[in-house]
């Protein structure tokens, strides 16, 4: 096979979901700390209104990788890697509901082994199970989230230090 065929594959581009604009406000080592509209980088998630609920103003402040060096200042396209919502959703969604749906199965079981109240046995056994994988959700969220591929990424410069970064 072509070494530049494969090396084509290996290093092919990645594809952008949510990409916005923004501002970065500060410069962390390869990290950036980048100002956004809510609004704009939100637009295309399916769990906008959910987060919504919890509140938060009109700006949004994302700690972003920093490949291109961008500065204190300038304006930049932030944008995460198609796929990592998906996976991040899964993880967010899925794991709580195995856990509700397991806990209450596993209740159900040892009401009807032991001869106990099954609606009660099945209540404990679902807050039980949703309990421990919203634990092991919030763990596997932390041990991801420190990941690369599951952070934004600045991928344009689009008018380096024209803007003043405001506090």
């Amino acid at each position: 096979m072509d070494q530049t065929y494969v090396k084509k594959l290996i290093t092919r581009p990645k594809v952008y979901m949510n990409e916005s604009e923004g501002i970065v406000k500060e410069v962390r080592g390869k990290k950036a700390l980048v100002i956004t509209d809510r609004q704009e980088m939100c637009a295309e998630c399916v769990a906008k209104s959910f987060c919504q609920m919890f509140g938060g103003g009109k700006e949004m402040l994302s700690e972003a990788i920093n490949p291109i060096g961008a500065k204190a200042g300038d304006m930049v396209k932030i944008g995460i890697p198609t796929g990592t919502v998906t996976k991040a959703s899964l993880i967010v969604y899925m794991i709580p509901a195995i856990g509700l749906v397991g806990g209450a199965s596993i209740g159900y079981f040892i009401a009807t082994l032991y001869n106990l109240d099954l609606n009660l046995s099945t209540l404990i056994g679902s807050i039980i199970g949703l309990g421990l994988s919203m634990i092991s959700a919030r763990f596997l969220n932390d041990t991801l989230s420190k990941r690369p591929y599951y952070q934004p990424e600045i991928t344009k410069i689009i008018n380096p230090n024209n803007l003043e970064c405001e506090d």
